[in-house]
């Protein structure tokens, strides 16, 4: 009896992204995301070896580079049918890693059992040192129907119940599509708190019986590119969703301090002004608003990066379908419908609700300061007044005091105070007087 969970050329692929360079990192970062790409493929690979930087030298700030040059893939060793093929996305990293199970010896014409499917997906892990991608990742399974009467679904569920996921729920199409006459599955779950964690996306293509397999390997090298610049796209969306999030977070740190500020200064403004207590305040702000718009201008950043890939992402599932006339690739765009309607449009608000709260925090400044301003602005015209008190009293008296001694006789000892009792000193002393007095009022109300 024919086993009905059995393929031919049963073969798995993992598309993997990593940042090359992210937003405002420094060389030494870039170095570092550099080496750890490497790894995945050269895992004792150092910073500061020679094979990095003539890795480097492949690079290009062109959309597409195959990182190995005319070389393209570095097959795998121990007789394992397998490849990595490395690719620089402009920014990113790409990196598609291939495994055929060659369990058996015509493993390209005799049928396997899917079961297969979980060692030839420890192998790949085993390959790329069982490093994780920061952008993301995709699993692609691939495999002829080695009869007619199979059912392309349940094979597609028995490969998935292989694959070792650290989160899996139980078999449920999310999407389907047609390729080469055969059946594609879709099955996504994004990750509830997205990272890595949780979250998977597998793609799994059922080719029928009837098909030449040379046709599907030869259709499949083309297909490969095109897949692992669709994907990019995908996963840099949901990254950037991801950086969004942590945006949003730093960004209602900030606009609390604000509202704590707006307090605080309204308190002020019910007591007796304190110009040392709104200094206080406003030296914080300086650093909150900083803060503030920098998150603002880099959410900004994030909107715009999925406004794009989302762009390019349309651009692309439709290409593929040159590659088969009769294919649908149109579940492809579930995802970009639900990227512009949740993802783009969700930030879009969130960045008009943080940017009006941008234009309050500045305001606050600026009413913090001119109250400071005119406080002070007070203050040294109570002062300028004072001055000027104190220096017409002196004045008069001095005149007073010059016009009279000139008739009195002049003084001939430290001891001697008998000018107490002369016209000078009484004098000097009317006319200074009220001077005197409003000064000493003036220097207890300041106080």
């Amino acid at each position: 009896m024919t086993n009905p969970n059995k393929l031919i050329y049963p073969t798995i692929d993992l598309f993997l992204y990593d940042l090359k360079a992210g937003l405002g990192e420094d060389e030494k970062k870039v170095n570092l995301n550099r080496k750890e790409f490497w790894q995945k493929i050269y895992h004792d690979i150092q910073p500061d070896s020679q094979s990095l930087e003539k890795l480097q030298q492949t690079e290009d700030n062109s959309g597409y580079v195959e990182l190995l040059g005319s070389q393209k893939i570095k097959p795998f060793q121990n007789n394992l049918d397998g490849y990595y093929y490395p690719v620089q996305l402009a920014d990113t990293y790409g990196l598609q890693v291939d495994c055929t199970a060659n369990f058996i010896d015509n493993y390209e014409s005799d049928a396997q059992s899917v079961d297969c499917l979980q060692k030839v997906q420890q192998e790949i892990l085993s390959h790329i040192n069982n490093e994780k991608a920061k952008l993301g990742q995709t699993w692609l399974i691939w495999g002829q129907l080695s009869t007619s009467n199979q059912d392309a679904e349940k094979i597609a569920q028995e490969c998935y119940a292989q694959l070792e996921l650290l989160s899996k729920r139980d078999w449920k199409t999310d999407l389907k599509g047609v390729y080469l006459g055969g059946t594609v599955f879709e099955l996504l779950r994004l990750p509830s708190d997205f990272t890595e964690s949780d979250g998977y996306h597998i793609l799994i293509c059922i080719f029928p019986h009837n098909i030449d397999l040379k046709k599907i390997q030869n259709t499949n090298e083309k297909l490969y590119p095109r897949l692992l610049k669709l994907l990019s796209y995908r996963h840099k969306i949901i990254w950037a969703y991801h950086q969004s999030r942590q945006l949003k977070h730093n960004l209602q740190q900030g606009a609390k301090l604000v509202q704590e500020t707006v307090i605080d200064l309204n308190e002020l403004n019910r007591r007796k002004i304190n110009i040392n207590q709104l200094q206080q305040i406003l030296a914080k702000t300086p650093d909150i608003l900083l803060k503030y718009t920098n998150n603002l201008i880099y959410l900004d950043d994030q909107r715009r990066t999925i406004k794009v890939n989302i762009s390019n992402y349309d651009k692309r599932w439709q290409s593929l379908k040159k590659l088969d006339s009769g294919s649908d690739w149109k579940f492809f765009k579930e995802f970009s419908e639900f990227a512009e309607e949740k993802f783009l449009a969700q930030i879009e608000s969130e960045y008009a609700n943080f940017s009006s709260r941008l234009a309050l925090m500045e305001n606050t400044i600026k009413t913090i300061q001119g109250i400071i301003d005119l406080e002070k602005a007070k203050s040294e015209r109570s002062l300028d007044t004072t001055i000027a008190l104190a220096g017409i009293g002196f004045a008069l008296s001095g005149l007073t005091a010059t016009a009279i001694s000139a008739k009195q006789p002049p003084i001939t000892s430290y001891k001697d105070f008998s000018f107490i009792d002369t016209p000078v000193f009484f004098w000097s002393l009317i006319f200074s007087a009220p001077f005197l007095v409003a000064l000493i009022i003036r220097l207890i109300l300041r106080r």
